[in-house]
């Protein structure tokens, strides 16, 4: 069925769960291409947030979407680089090192990104809504404070400037059997730590104030999963933590709906690739 104009509404599409990805579920993933025809039936200029990881076994990384409807950025940052990650642009550039890039996927073309938890706000432009913090907020903070006071229930976010005392992380190894994150993101055999001073960054965030769609798109108990990358470093990860400057821009877009979309769950198991000792 084709949208007309009147008929969007602005929505959030999440590619499986973090909860079934925490549990090792690589095997319900998306690609670029079916995301990209997808977010195509709306608006070519309506914004998309988005994030994710991959299924590069033991170089899961993270992903993240940006730009418009009509032309979406897939970026990912390495865990793999030296230093750690690296920003590679996946619509057009490839990770270096081919031969380490796995999946645990049978018959699946090993060096394609594929997704296994991938969600992307599809934003109308007309709702977005923009602040100029004081210097010295916390990101995470403000937004759990300043959401719920405006009765935000989901939402996704864009921030752009200069940061501060940037924490962030990138997954390195989601293990085949799960992982729990319940505290938090602190277990360096399967994360890459990295720490900023000050820099520019672009950041791209979905929020969810409901604990069932927290599930969806973070762990409990954390209704903001934050994405980004310091722009001219070209480096970045998963957000811990980010304080704002006076330069710091943040614009959040209201989303009314979700959809939740994973596939082929008439298999019951999936064979797992032989992955060996790397």
């Amino acid at each position: 069925m084709s949208l007309t104009t009147s008929d969007k509404r602005s929505i959030l599409l999440a590619y499986n769960t973090v909860e079934r990805l925490l549990k090792g579920d690589f095997f319900h993933f998306s690609s670029i291409e079916e995301i990209t025809q997808e977010i195509a039936r709306f608006g070519s200029k309506w914004p998309v947030i988005g994030l994710g990881t991959t299924n590069w076994y033991k170089r899961n990384g993270e992903a993240m979407v940006e730009g418009k409807a009509g032309k979406p950025e897939f970026l990912w940052a390495d865990p793999g680089s030296t230093p750690p990650g690296k920003l590679i642009n996946l619509n057009h550039d490839h990770p270096d090192q081919g031969e380490n890039l796995k999946s645990p996927v049978i018959d699946s073309d090993d060096t394609l990104p594929q997704f296994p938890f991938m969600a992307i706000a599809v934003c109308d432009p007309q709702y977005a809504k923009n602040y100029v913090l004081s210097a010295g907020e916390n990101i995470h903070t403000w937004v759990e404070k300043e959401f719920p006071s405006e009765n935000i229930g989901l939402a996704a976010i864009h921030i752009t400037g200069k940061l501060n005392d940037v924490k962030s992380t990138a997954a390195c190894n989601i293990p085949l059997g799960g992982m729990d994150l319940s505290q938090g993101y602190s277990l360096k055999e399967n994360f890459k730590f990295i720490e900023y001073q000050t820099g520019t960054w672009s950041l791209q965030g979905l929020y969810g104030a409901n604990p069932t769609i927290q599930q969806v798109l973070s762990v409990p108990g954390h209704p903001l999963h934050l994405h980004g990358y310091e722009v001219n470093e070209k480096r970045g990860g998963h957000i811990n933590q980010a304080l704002t400057t006076s330069d710091t821009k943040i614009t959040i877009y209201p989303i009314k709906d979700i959809n939740i979309r994973i596939k082929d769950l008439d298999k019951a198991f999936f064979p797992i690739k032989l992955m060996g000792p790397g």
